[in-house]
């Protein structure tokens, strides 16, 4: 678990399966990680209860919680882990309306980018955010990533972004 001041990180647990078919399912949402079509409760239910190893998987997904309530409001992707070139991708998603623009996403991304140097070795972590994104691009460079191209992403235009450490 990372604990910040607002919010801490967590492992995915069982009791998170409804919490995830509601974002996962949120056709708002399909955009940015390229479903098109809903999945269904078996789905999630397997994804949740498999092993979740980032040395293993590649990839991981923390959820992202309020510390005055413990309930989740978001979830933070690490993807394409690079054991040896030392890099992973970020994703991170708010998932109420509510609950964005709070500096959540802000201290959810110190977190991990604090444990992914610290523990993971990582010195370099990369994001593909939509154009029109201008939260997400103000919140990844507002946390020090620089903008290096704009690249092709399920077929639509993204600024991939990276930071170094």
């Amino acid at each position: 678990m990372l604990i910040g001041t607002h919010i801490f990180l967590r492992a995915i647990q069982s009791s998170d399966v409804d919490f995830i078919i509601a974002i996962e399912n949120n056709p708002e949402n399909w955009e940015v990680s390229g479903t098109t079509t809903p999945f269904t409760r078996e789905e999630i239910t397997s994804f949740v209860n498999t092993e979740h190893d980032i040395y293993t998987n590649k990839q991981y997904r923390f959820i992202i919680c309020l510390s005055t309530t413990n309930q989740p409001i978001g979830t933070l992707d690490l993807f394409e882990f690079d054991e040896q070139l030392k890099q992973v991708g970020i994703g991170i998603l708010i998932a109420e309306k509510e609950n964005r623009n709070k500096g959540f996403a802000s201290e959810a991304l110190k977190l991990v980018i604090n444990y992914c140097a610290t523990e993971l070795k990582i010195v370099q972590f990369f994001c593909n955010i939509f154009k029109e994104n201008k939260n997400s691009i103000r919140l990844f460079e507002k946390s020090g990533f620089h903008f290096i191209e704009e690249q092709e992403l399920f077929g639509k235009p993204v600024n991939y972004y990276e930071l170094k450490i």
